[in-house]
């Protein structure tokens, strides 16, 4: 018998080469250990931290002697292959993609700025939609319930959505926020978001997503034309000065 989860999840897909559900895994390792040992979110974070890509592995230290996992969004995982998944690495914003060219401390310093300033406008954006989101789109309101509003939600599983809106028909909005130039990466980011909402709050009623931002890719413009449920809004920053 496995005497820890990672071991339970390393069998799994020892065998497995294909991908495999958060809920697939589950099923899989209590097949094989149906005394249950393990809790089932026990596994789900175990996935998290083995898993290069995934968010969450920075809080999972203890797991990252592990390069098991690929995380594919939407509770989907896969064998990592460093080959066609590059190599990844665990920074204090979350994961990122390996970058071979050491920086130097000024330009570490200057991505320090950009970052810090890029934090800075999205949190100045989401203000100014959150005191009038029908700017997006008439009648668009940030969603309510019960104590739980649509501002900065934390899914717990898929990360914190930026807005999440409730548009004339009730139907679900989700809206994330980029400044300067969005890439097609935020495609699994807010396809991710979508799915949660569908999942634990849509019920019935339909979800679409916007992605604002400044600029966008070629890349990503390419990519909204097969997500119908999915629309670009650009931002213009205007100045306004007064006296301190």
């Amino acid at each position: 018998m496995a005497t820890t989860c990672d071991q339970a999840v390393k069998e799994v897909f020892e065998k497995e080469e294909g991908v495999l559900t958060t809920n697939q895994v589950i099923e899989r390792i209590y097949n094989q250990y149906p005394d249950k040992p393990w809790k089932s979110n026990t596994i789900y974070h175990n996935l998290n931290g083995m898993s290069v890509n995934h968010p969450s592995r920075k809080h999972h230290p203890s797991l990252w002697k592990y390069e098991l996992l690929f995380y594919l969004g939407n509770s989907r995982y896969r064998r990592y292959n460093p080959t066609q998944d590059g190599t990844w690495e665990v920074t204090e914003q979350g994961v990122r993609p390996k970058d071979s060219t050491e920086e130097t401390e000024v330009s570490e310093e200057i991505e320090a700025g950009a970052v810090e300033t890029s934090l800075s406008l999205e949190r100045d954006l989401e203000k100014s939609l959150l005191s009038n989101l029908g700017q997006l789109e008439p009648n668009l309101q940030v969603y309510q319930d019960k104590g739980i509003t649509g501002q900065q939600l934390d899914t717990g599983t898929v990360g914190r959505l930026d807005l999440l809106g409730v548009d004339r028909n009730g139907d679900f909005v989700v809206i994330e926020l980029k400044t300067g130039e969005a890439n097609d990466r935020v495609c699994g980011q807010i396809l991710r978001y979508m799915g949660w909402v569908k999942g634990n709050l849509a019920g019935n009623r339909k979800v679409r997503g916007i992605i604002v931002a400044n600029e966008f890719s070629e890349l990503l413009k390419y990519a909204a034309k097969a997500m119908p449920d999915v629309t670009l809004k650009k931002y213009e920053v205007r100045f306004e000065f007064k006296d301190i």
